[in-house]
């Protein structure tokens, strides 16, 4: 019997690319599948194939994870249906060519990449330790290798706004929120990992119409080498259904494995300090 057989997992970003793919890996192992999508059209896509797959009718939430206001009302909905979460996946991420802006104020990956992480396991947390299996999943990036350490001085890019950078930055904080929300919790029990999927071909960028040269060479070139999105889930898939992690808890991994991480994805100071700011912008503190 799968470790999250009958179990319910919370994904976010479910309806293309690993998200999707992890998705309909669990719901064959027989998990309750309840996602959170931005395109009605596309969550019914998913809705349809989870049903075909599964037999079992997954729970779509619509919401713009760029939008503090849609995420909260995203976790309101959740709350309602008074089901704990065993698993929540934050796998949901953009990448933009140009500095955007959100309805919030707050550049754009930044606020999708990482506040929207933020936000939406705070807003959940009493959910997941309502359950049994208590785990948290963050899809974050070896781009987090783009920066030695968190940009505090411009975090949201206002002084210079460089694509690669600005992604980066984004999965460095993943792991500082990663290492930071296991040492709130560990005591109760929560288990929070972060992963490297690797190289895979999505669609992530998709959004951008003016694609710099280097960007639009990426989305040419990525089809022919990169892993498909299948194999990039696999890491997503072991740490949301593993027996192997039950005890393991903030830790980077890379196919399936503890992998080595940056001296300033390990920085304590920085990790207490960006969930400081993170409270701050979001509006929890």
């Amino acid at each position: 019997m799968s470790l999250v057989e009958g179990k319910n997992c919370l994904i976010t970003g479910a309806t293309s690319g690993i998200g999707r793919s992890t998705a309909l890996a669990l719901c064959k192992m027989g998990a309750n599948i309840f996602f959170i999508a931005r395109n009605p059209q596309k969550a019914k896509e998913l809705t349809e194939e989870i049903e075909r797959v599964s037999g079992k009718s997954p729970y779509s939430i619509i919401a713009d994870l760029s939008s503090f206001k849609q995420i909260e009302k995203a976790a309101e909905e959740y709350k309602s249906l008074n089901k704990p979460i065993d698993v929540l996946l934050n796998n949901a991420g953009i990448m933009n060519t140009e500095r955007r802006v959100t309805e919030d104020g707050l550049e754009e990956v930044f606020a999708v990449n990482h506040l929207a992480y933020f936000l939406l396991t705070n807003l959940l947390i009493e959910k997941i330790l309502e359950s049994s299996l208590k785990r948290v999943v963050n899809v974050s990036s070896d781009a987090h290798r783009f920066l030695k350490s968190m940009n505090f001085d411009d975090l949201q890019s206002e002084k210079e706004f460089k694509m690669f950078a600005a992604y980066g930055q984004s999965k460095l904080a993943n792991i500082l929120f990663t290492k930071k929300l296991s040492s709130l919790y560990q005591e109760e029990g929560l288990t929070t990992n972060c992963l490297h999927p690797g190289f895979v071909s999505t669609s992530i960028g998709a959004q951008n119409e003016n694609l710099a040269f280097f960007a639009r060479l990426i989305r040419w070139v990525s089809p022919l080498i990169a892993k498909p999105s299948d194999k990039g889930a696999e890491t997503s898939i072991y740490l949301c259904s593993s027996e192997e992690v039950s005890s393991i808890s903030g830790e980077y991994f890379i196919d399936c494995k503890k992998a080595k991480i940056t001296k300033g994805a390990k920085s304590k100071e920085d990790a207490e300090r960006l969930w400081k700011i993170s409270l701050e912008l979001t509006g929890l503190n």
